[in-house]
């Protein structure tokens, strides 16, 4: 089976984007960071819940044309496991931000940043206790420099700072 032959089965072309996910992983981050300023900075203007409502709102209406195409190809197993994604969409990205916009009204950017970097952490527990999931070395290693990461921010470089 050739290149030319117009029966093989080519594998769909992706986008360069798709394939760097060195690069996806630093958008996520940038778009987190921007989400706790954005969040401090509407804070006391905007109440929480609108805030979050607004966010997701427009993340919706972006990302629908998108991935209309996937949307329909998956319906019927989507409309099977319905009740379980509306709640977990609720609790876990609804509720979380919801919080998360709250909480900024009482403190700076930076605390709820540092709060999410032991994420990593907190998925990797519940993971090994409700999944039996065990962690790969490289796993562990991110989990540590994250958490390390942490303590740098939280001490300003100054590891004496832990003491006291």
């Amino acid at each position: 089976m050739s290149a030319a032959d117009p029966t093989a089965s080519a594998a769909p072309k992706r986008a360069w984007i798709a394939n760097q996910p060195y690069v996806l992983l630093s958008i996520t981050a940038l778009c987190w960071a921007g989400n706790a300023i954005v969040g401090r900075l509407a804070a006391g203007h905007i109440p929480p819940v609108t805030l979050s409502f607004l966010r997701w709102s427009l993340a919706f209406l972006l990302i629908l044309p998108l991935a209309w195409k996937q949307l329909r190809q998956d319906w019927p197993a989507i409309r099977s496991r319905l009740g379980i994604m509306i709640a977990l969409s609720l609790t876990g990205i609804g509720a979380f931000n919801t919080l998360q916009y709250w909480s900024l009204e009482y403190t700076q950017a930076l605390n709820t940043l540092l709060l999410q970097s032991s994420g990593p952490l907190i998925v990797a527990v519940w993971s090994m206790l409700l999944l039996r999931v065990h962690l790969t070395a490289a796993q562990a290693i991110g989990i540590v420099l994250s958490l390390a990461g942490v303590l740098l921010i939280l001490t300003r470089g100054h590891p004496t700072a832990l003491a006291s």
